[in-house]
């Protein structure tokens, strides 16, 4: 039968795995989620369509300008390396502490998810059901720091050097393995409509534009600088989706309609520029002057009803992507969301390279399941060896603590 001793030691050693495990777990979700917001369009881990993508563009999805993810990765990070380091009772107790917080702010969250929001998305579960763990671990891990001598407790739970080492490593891959999937997606298919504007040895650019749209404005200039570089490489379709609430942008989007074909660049760029007070029925014909259009063509196709059954044929097609927000702009098979020329240009650079490389989401998951283990069993057989290089057996109660 073990002694008292020995199991108060086993179960220190089994609540500190669980509390770094579930940190463990806390940091790679965080991991994907900062990667997710940085992407904004890419589908590395959750898609525009899903409930990570919802949560993401609501009002909760950052604290003082600061994206969520960024804070609770930082934080997760934090507390495995405070427990890492922790030696004295206080120690645990603050850790138990700032993981108590983590837990209530996780509540905050799944409640947000499901009465605010009313979408949930599953790696920000990951994330609040890893900060509960973490906060009942923790509490267990001071509890437990409590009962027993200070020097009894350290070599059961802390183990040595290759602990510590074994166990920031895996918080390193944690970071970095979503961070590595985050940079090679599986693209999926692109819907039929779009894949039917592909042209063989080009790279067709398909930007969802309302002339209206602040952000839609700021990006063109962008995307010409961007495309400048690969000449006919790159071809431009535009499609219209004039918001309601920018009442410029259904005449602008009318007169691009209307624009020749060769014309249509130059159209782009004027229209984008214009006052919005010159985006109306009456006053948009002015705005493409320059170009020197028939006053009588440019006039009667405005008015024609296949203009606007046009546009609405591009809202449709809109809808039917479930796409959210403007601008929404695929570059080749590859979707960016929002004004984001950095993701545009890293998106072209790979449509020009051929860059095929995909990681599936699985391999993922076997991988930090696999880092994990290492993490588990390296560290516990320190914590062997440890306990065998001091006779086998913890210290007595009678042996000086540290507090």
């Amino acid at each position: 039968m073990p002694s008292s001793s020995e199991l108060q030691a086993g179960r220190a050693r089994f609540f500190v795995t669980l509390f770094r495990l579930a940190l463990f777990v806390a940091i790679a979700a965080s991991a994907a989620l900062v990667v997710e917001y940085q992407n904004a369009g890419d589908p590395a881990f959750c898609g525009v369509t899903s409930g990570c993508f919802a949560v993401r563009i609501s009002p909760y999805s950052r604290f003082l300008g600061v994206p969520l993810p960024n804070l609770g990765l930082a934080a997760f990070t934090a507390l495995l390396t405070a427990s890492l380091l922790a030696r004295a009772r206080w120690h645990h107790a603050a850790i138990a502490a700032a993981s108590a917080v983590g837990g209530l702010a996780a509540a905050v969250l799944l409640g947000l998810q499901s009465f605010v929001i009313g979408a949930f998305c599953a790696w920000c579960i990951a994330v609040d059901l890893a900060a509960f763990a973490a906060a009942i671990t923790s509490a267990l891990v001071a509890r437990q720091a409590r009962r027993m001598p200070a020097g009894a407790f350290e070599r059961a739970a802390q183990g040595g050097p290759l602990g510590v080492t074994v166990w920031g490593a895996a918080a390193a891959a944690a970071i970095g393995l979503p961070f590595l999937w985050g940079s090679h997606p599986v693209i999926p298919p692109l819907p039929p409509e779009l894949a039917a504007l592909q042209e063989p040895g080009k790279i067709t650019i398909v930007a969802f534009t309302d002339f209206e749209c602040p952000f839609c404005r700021r990006l063109h200039p962008e995307l010409s600088k961007i495309e400048e570089p690969y000449g006919d490489r790159v071809r431009h379709v535009r499609k219209m989706v004039p918001l309601p609430n920018h009442p410029g942008a259904l005449p602008a989007a009318k007169a691009y309609v209307c624009t020749p074909e060769d014309k249509r660049e130059q159209a782009a760029a004027l229209l984008y520029s214009a006052s919005p007070s010159k985006l109306t029925d009456e006053r948009v014909a002015s705005v493409l002057s320059p170009l020197g259009l028939s006053a009588a063509e440019l006039a009667a196709c405005l008015a024609a009803p296949e203009t606007q059954a046009a546009i609405d044929a591009d809202v449709a097609l809109y809808g039917r992507m479930e796409a959210r927000g403007l601008p929404t702009t695929y570059v080749g098979r590859r979707l960016v969301v929002a004004y984001n020329p950095e993701r545009i240009r890293d998106a072209l650079r790979r449509e020009a390279a051929g860059d095929d490389m995909s990681l599936p989401l699985p391999w993922l998951f076997v991988a930090l399941f696999g880092v994990a283990a290492v993490a588990v069993l390296a560290a516990g057989r320190d914590r062997s060896r440890g306990a065998a290089d001091e006779g086998g057996a913890a210290p007595s109660s009678s042996s000086p603590e540290r507090s």
